[in-house]
Order: C-alpha cells, then sequence, then structure tokens
C-alpha cells in the first residue's frame, strides 16, 4: 500500500489560518480512522528531508499557498511517479497571468486537483477530468481551548444584556488595492457607541498593537491560545467581514456551531461526511 505524505504547513511554523488549521484537523480525523500518514511541514523542514520524505512516499497531498511552489511539488511527484493530490486554498484565477498560468499547470498535471468552490472547480475540471470538488472545512473533534478570562467576560456582557459578536484575522494584511482583507477596522468603528461588544480573534497580535492606544470600550483582542471554534460557540453573531476566502471556515465554524434546528434548516449536510471524503480519497489512492 502507498504511503501518504501531507505536505503543508503547521500552526506551530505559520501561525493560525485556515490552511493550517484544515491539515492539523485532517491529521485528527485520520489518525481517529487509523490511517497511516506523515506531514512535512514545508516551511519548517529543509529540502533534503522534503525530498526523502517525497521519495518514501506514494501519496503526495499538497497544501501549498504559493502558485510557484504549488507546481514545483506537482512536478517533483510527477517525476518521481508518486499519485499527487492538489488542494487549491482560495479561488482560481486570482492571482496575475503568470501566477495563474502556473496554477494551470499544476492542476493540469496533478493526479486529484481538489477545488473547494464551484467557481474553482469549473476551471479545474476543464483542465482535468479528474478534479474534484469538495469543501476545506473539517469539523473539530472537540471544542478546544477558550481562556477562563474570555469565557467569564462574555458570561457577564450577556448578563447585561450586550450582544457579543465575534470575528477573526490571522494577521493584519493588505490585498493589491490597499483594502484590510479582514475588515476588522470597519467593524470597530460600525459597533463603537453601539451596546454590542466585540471580540477579534487575533493570534498574530498585529489588531491588538494597533490599537493599543485607541479610544475602544467595546472590543477585546484575543492574542493568547484559543480555539475561535470555542470562541464561536459562546457568541451571538459571527462576523466574516472579507471576500477572499475561497471556502470560509470561519463561516463553516459558525454552521457548525448552531443548533441542531437551525442546521437542517441552514446547513443541510453532514459535516463528518466532508472528512470522511478525504478519508475515501487517500485510501483509493494508496490502493491504485
Amino acid at each position: 500500500m502507498r504511503k501518504l505524505l501531507i505536505i503543508g504547513p503547521r500552526i506551530a511554523t505559520a501561525g493560525v489560518g485556515g490552511v493550517t488549521i484544515h491539515v492539523e484537523r485532517l491529521a485528527e480525523w485520520l489518525k481517529k480512522d487509523n490511517c497511516s500518514f506523515t506531514i512535512c511541514d514545508y516551511k519548517r523542514e529543509s529540502m533534503w528531508c522534503q525530498f526523502c520524505k517525497i521519495w518514501e512516499s506514494g501519496v503526495l497531498h499538497i497544501h501549498v499557498s504559493h502558485p510557484m511552489l504549488r507546481l514545483f511539488y506537482v512536478l517533483l511527484g510527477v517525476l518521481l511517479q508518486k499519485k499527487t493530490i492538489l488542494t487549491i486554498h482560495g479561488d482560481l484565477g486570482r492571482f496575475s497571468i503568470w501566477k495563474n498560468w502556473l496554477d494551470r499547470m499544476a492542476v493540469t498535471l496533478s493526479f486529484t486537483p481538489i477545488a473547494i468552490n464551484q467557481r474553482s472547480f469549473e476551471k479545474a475540471q476543464r483542465w482535468n477530468r479528474r478534479a474534484v470538488l469538495m469543501t476545506a472545512f473539517i469539523p473539530p473533534l472537540d471544542d478546544g481551548f477558550l481562556p477562563k478570562t474570555v469565557f467569564k467576560k462574555i458570561e457577564a456582557l450577556k448578563t447585561a444584556g450586550a450582544k457579543v459578536f465575534v470575528t477573526n484575522a490571522s494577521a493584519m494584511n493588505y490585498d493589491r488595492k490597499g483594502n484590510e482583507i479582514y475588515g476588522i477596522k470597519f467593524l470597530i468603528d460600525f459597533l463603537k457607541n453601539s451596546k454590542c461588544h466585540l471580540f477579534v480573534s487575533d493570534p498574530s497580535g498585529d489588531y491588538s498593537s494597533f490599537f493599543r492606544n485607541a479610544d475602544i470600550e467595546n472590543v477585546d483582542f484575543i492574542t493568547e491560545q484559543h480555539s475561535f471554534y470555542a470562541l464561536i460557540k459562546q457568541s451571538d453573531i459571527v462576523v466574516r467581514a472579507t471576500s477572499t476566502d475561497g471556502d470560509s471556515l470561519s463561516v463553516r465554524e459558525a454552521l457548525c456551531a448552531m443548533s441542531k434546528k437551525a442546521k437542517e434548516s441552514y446547513a443541510p449536510f453532514s459535516m463528518t461526511e466532508c472528512a470522511q471524503k478525504y478519508v475515501l480519497l487517500f485510501e483509493k489512492l494508496r490502493q491504485a
């Protein structure tokens, strides 16, 4: 049976983000299903170490954001006669002409490209008939950790009648036009002088530092270790103020945290099936 190697960033080296959370949860579900695998943290491990792991594996599952690196790992897999699964985290066609061409080549040459939304899937299918459509969201196995200070503050706010808003940002980033990607500044301005309280999951600490001297009373930045899913479960409203997500992990986490009745109305799909599809795909290619 072919060995499975997952090539992707880890939270310890790349911080909290959609891709790193996906990789971590995928690993958790694979362990739960007793599916053997190895992870290659391409941002930390040397090229020689990466090459050795790739050489010893039969199936590569690639989670890389930069188009040039995506194509590099796909080409390496093709040259070494490995089955390559390429998950495109984000929209296909969102880069420059050159980078979009690199992505097209990576999708064309990979054995099974995975698109995470319908628009990207339609493009990928034109370039590779084995392309599949699959959400990047994998449900957490547990709620995760939320600091007691945050939990108690939320309880106090709700007791006082305040509405609790939550949002998140992996870092303070801007798009090519100079617009803030995660809309945190907009949200803070929008909710000021209201009876609502905003909690910002701020793992990088960028926003906490930026607003350190600002006079805002109804906003808290959570920079210490925590689970955004656990924060969602304590909130009234979840906001994802960005248009850059290919398949928003935050929105799907909010749907996952909804009550059973609400899920039946707004999210009529089994969250566990999302993880099981990956397991079935891996097993199929491992045995090919």
